[in-house]
């Protein structure tokens, strides 16, 4: 199985990664995953599909890892003292950092844990409605509520 897929998954992500280091790392990952499927005892019955299922998994989980770890040093950088902002943006970006954090803390859990998934981590509705065992919908309206409740205490 590994050599005869390895080549075509390595070509196939590094062109949607434009970078062959970390399209290896990726497929290396797949197969391990794979493996550990199929020692499990799970019937494998397209190999092929699965690795490539489960590399694009892995580069859409990477991606938003990337991307809310993007987003949560934009929002530090704001509240660094050494990122040169004027005093009064460096008291602003904590006041608006704390009040967030206050009226996540005064939601509901599931509330506060949907929205932290789908606005904070960048999961959909459904990766987030099966991480917390509930449906779409209820997804959906947990992040309406969630929102509703950031833009009633505005400040």
């Amino acid at each position: 199985m590994v050599a005869r897929y390895y080549s075509e998954l390595v070509n196939f992500f590094t062109r949607s990664l434009k970078d062959r280091d970390a399209a290896s790392d990726l497929v290396q990952e797949a197969y391990a995953r794979v493996l550990t499927l199929h020692q499990r005892g799970a019937e494998l019955l397209d190999p092929r599909a699965l690795l490539y299922r489960t590399g694009k998994n892995l580069a859409v989980s990477g991606f938003r890892h990337r991307e809310a770890e993007a987003r949560m040093l934009q929002t530090l950088a704001l509240v660094r003292d050494d990122s040169s902002p004027s005093v009064e943006q460096h008291v602003d970006a904590r006041l608006r950092l704390e009040r967030l954090l206050a009226r996540l803390g005064a939601m509901p859990r599931k509330r506060r844990e949907a929205f932290i998934l789908v606005r904070i981590y960048g999961h959909s509705y459904a990766e987030a409605a099966a991480h917390m065992g509930v449906s779409i919908e209820a997804i959906d309206r947990h992040v309406v509520r969630a929102v509703l409740d950031c833009m009633r205490f505005k400040d």
